[in-house]
């Protein structure tokens, strides 16, 4: 997989963010389908995107765990600007990446890159965000995450399989983030960390 191909055809957080800001000025969002469901989506991941990150606080437990990589690591990063998960984690890795010199995120939109996201798929679906680990040297994949904490998904999956609707689905989804507080996701990064660390 040509991982610095995509890397630098990525963007990094700071400009993301500035253009979830000016598609919601302009009333529009990422990818070929501009429904007014997806854009006012786009709308409340911009506030939500806000919020969390303001709000959280990464476990010393992580910041260790960052300060001790053996060596940098890359991510690339699939979403878009519509996408609620997205904007409960994102502002999650930004907040790990800002604390260490050893990791570096790039964002890249799914519909723009279905190559890679269509190697990466979640029960056979595009689901994102999606994360991909790859050391920068040997451009060896190293660990995959998302598109949610695991908790989350086995959730959805079980209410999928109730035959729940999907406002009912993604109602309860973003009440587990509002509950959970980040801490999941925190906390299967430290995993995720430590197995790249014996790698």
């Amino acid at each position: 997989m040509e991982f610095d191909k995509y890397f630098e055809a990525g963007i990094e957080y700071s400009t993301y963010y500035a253009g979830l800001e000016k598609s919601v000025n302009e009333k529009r969002t990422s990818g070929p389908v501009q429904s007014e469901e997806l854009i006012n989506y786009t709308t409340l991941n911009l506030h939500r995107s806000k919020r969390i990150y303001k709000q959280t606080e990464l476990l010393p437990e992580l910041l260790s765990a960052l300060d001790n990589l053996p060596f940098e690591i890359r991510a690339l990063c699939l979403t878009e600007y519509w996408c609620g998960d997205s904007a409960q984690i994102l502002p999650v890795f930004h907040k790990m990446e800002e604390a260490t010199d050893k990791l570096s995120i790039r964002f890249i939109f799914r519909d723009e890159h279905l190559a890679l996201m269509d190697a990466y798929l979640t029960r056979g679906g595009r689901s994102i965000p999606k994360f991909v680990f790859y050391h920068p040297q040997t451009l060896k994949e190293l660990a995959v995450w998302g598109p949610r904490p695991l908790n989350a998904q086995t959730m959805m999956d079980e209410m999928k399989q109730a035959g729940k609707e999907k406002p009912i689905i993604t109602e309860a989804i973003h009440r587990w983030y509002a509950a959970d507080k980040t801490l999941s996701i925190q906390q299967e990064m430290m995993l995720l960390l430590h197995q790249i660390q014996s790698l």
